[in-house]
């Protein structure tokens, strides 16, 4: 998910103006409205910041961006929310925190203004399992999504071409796989490399093993579903997993996995598609030209991204909603390859970016059975229960039914808690 400033400036120096359709700023009704924007302190968000003078000359709509860390935006919106204050008029949020967000009634249901731009916005090109992830809540819209990404299977296609490893397409082909490197190139080389710090990243990486036995966080009646068949399954295998990855990873969260992959300590990984970025940089990676990505094992992913929303408190709602059509314009999409999937269809799929591994492997997650964070309200403490959990397998601390037991019964407190479900 965190990208560097560098990757920006190669980017912007090959990219034109935008020339975006005539309609947008045709008769310029909102000359003079100035608006103020939170987002994620990342190169896409620089990008919108950089062509801001482009927007305004469009539109005549001033925009103010202000930038931040993830847990600084997350504060910073929240309390401008919760506090009604109008400091900002569009705000970007994490997708599993437009439950906390819509259903509070904080932003505003855009669901008339989509439907009425459909065409303008060539909706159809947004992948509708995009849509669903970023874009609605309960069915109505909400946001437009921007800097997506999901989480994909790396591998070192140099070792495996030189071993005769077969791509796994199970956990059970990777356990094995991660076996036989073990046994060969350890300890200078492990099988993989997992995020497994009790935080977002070790709850984002165990999911992708728990959907590929079928997990998912609630039934039909709300109830959590996590002591189950498949939760044991997937415990299990990371436990076993764990034996065979590089020594740090029950502490490594982002930097230091992809740091770990990249210097050649490990023949697996399972990271953001931004690890493209961070794997090809010939400047601080010793594995260039040596990987490659491949569906996740089990055919479940983690889904990822923002969701970019107007706030109920802006006094130019409709101005708002002309700056979220704009950062998901066509011409903005296609001007911002490489940076981050891209959220549109004809893009993703275009021959012309096959040489960027993460479009393709996006492309995939959307298409298949991608596996979104709970969009509910407390979203973010049963991510954090999850991270726990899957932690103290990795670290030895608890076994996976103990682990478990106690996931259960934690989540099943927050869902009554909330309103969720009622045993």
């Amino acid at each position: 998910m965190i990208q560097r400033r560098n990757l920006l400036s190669a980017v912007a120096a090959g990219v034109a103006l935008l020339a975006l359709a005539p309609a947008m700023g045709q008769d310029k009704p909102f000359a003079g409205v100035e608006l103020k924007v939170a987002m994620i302190d990342e190169p896409r968000e620089w990008a919108f910041r950089d062509r801001l003078a482009e927007f305004e000359a469009l539109t005549g709509i001033k925009v103010t961006i202000d930038t931040y860390g993830f847990d600084g935006l997350f504060n910073k919106i929240l309390t401008a929310s919760a506090g009604k204050t109008g400091e900002y008029d569009v705000v970007q949020m994490h997708v599993p925190d437009m439950a906390l967000f819509d259903e509070k009634g904080f932003m505003v249901d855009l669901t008339d203004w989509v439907k009425r731009d459909a065409a303008e916005m060539e909706l159809d090109d947004i992948h509708p399992s995009i849509q669903d992830s970023h874009m609605m809540y309960k069915g109505r819209y909400y946001g437009v999504p921007t800097h997506v990404g999901g989480m994909n299977f790396y591998y070192r296609k140099d070792i495996f071409e030189a071993e005769g490893y077969a791509v796994p397409t199970t956990w059970d082909e990777v356990l094995a796989i991660a076996k036989a490197v073990d046994e060969k190139h350890g300890p200078e080389m492990r099988g993989l490399v997992l995020m497994g710090k009790a935080d977002i990243q070790g709850a984002s990486t165990f999911q992708n093993i728990w959907g590929a036995y079928g997990g998912n966080y609630f039934d039909d009646a709300g109830k959590p579903t996590l002591n189950t068949e498949s939760g044991l399954a997937a415990m299990t295998m990371l436990k076993a997993l764990s034996a065979h990855a590089v020594e740090g990873s029950p502490s490594y969260s982002f930097d230091e996995a992809q740091t770990a992959f990249k210097q050649g300590q490990a023949a697996m990984t399972v990271f953001w598609d931004s690890g493209d970025n961070f794997f090809g940089d010939a400047a601080n990676s010793q594995i260039v030209g040596k990987w490659a990505i491949a569906p996740m094992p089990g055919g479940r992913a983690t889904n990822g991204g923002w969701s970019v929303q107007v706030s109920r408190d802006s006094k130019n709602p409709e101005a708002a909603f002309e700056f979220l059509k704009w950062i998901v314009s066509p011409d903005m999409e296609r001007a911002l390859v490489p940076l981050t999937p891209s959220i549109r269809t004809s893009i993703l799929s275009d021959p012309a970016n096959d040489k960027y591994p993460a479009y393709k492997g996006f492309l995939a997650l959307v298409e298949g059975q991608p596996f979104n964070f709970p969009k509910v309200t407390p979203n973010l403490q049963i991510l954090q229960e999850l991270a726990d959990a899957q932690n103290a397998v990795m670290t030895g601390q608890a076994t996976p039914e103990a682990a478990l037991a106690q996931l259960q019964s934690d989540v099943e407190a927050i869902a009554v808690r909330f309103g969720i479900w009622q045993p």
